[in-house]
């Protein structure tokens, strides 16, 4: 579980943050995923900016926001590819939507801040 000194150290540069914050902020995520995964618990990581990585029942799936690929594809390549192919557009989700709306899972990890939260299930319809 060593983090890569130089790898940590952009990081942090880039962020304009402490290194040391840095790295604690990503062993206890580490941390908490690793004792999450390692209980079969559910778990949903969001990735501010990015979107949200669910591991539920061993099944791992990642769920982009909109805003993120428009940024790393442009919108037009967004349109053209993303939005024709129905599994591709099941990855791709509004920024800000609620985790409990995207899974049914009891326990949320919030990337980078170090937080855990209980999300209620959405009642099925």
């Amino acid at each position: 579980e060593n983090l890569d000194p130089l790898r940590t150290f952009a990081v942090a540069a880039e962020l304009g943050l402490p290194r040391r914050r840095v790295e604690g902020t990503l062993q206890t995520t580490m941390s908490l995923l690793s004792q999450c995964l390692g209980t079969g618990e559910d778990v949903a990581l969001v990735l501010r900016d990015i979107g949200v990585l669910l591991v539920e029942q061993r099944n791992v799936r990642m769920r982009f926001y909109h805003d993120f690929l428009e940024a790393v594809l442009g919108k037009e390549n967004l349109e053209k590819g993303v939005f024709k192919i129905q599994e591709l557009l099941d990855m791709v989700v509004p920024q800000g939507v609620p985790v409990a709306a995207l899974t049914s899972f009891g326990s949320v990890i919030i990337f980078p801040e170090f937080k855990r939260e209980m999300v209620q299930a959405p009642i099925p319809r």
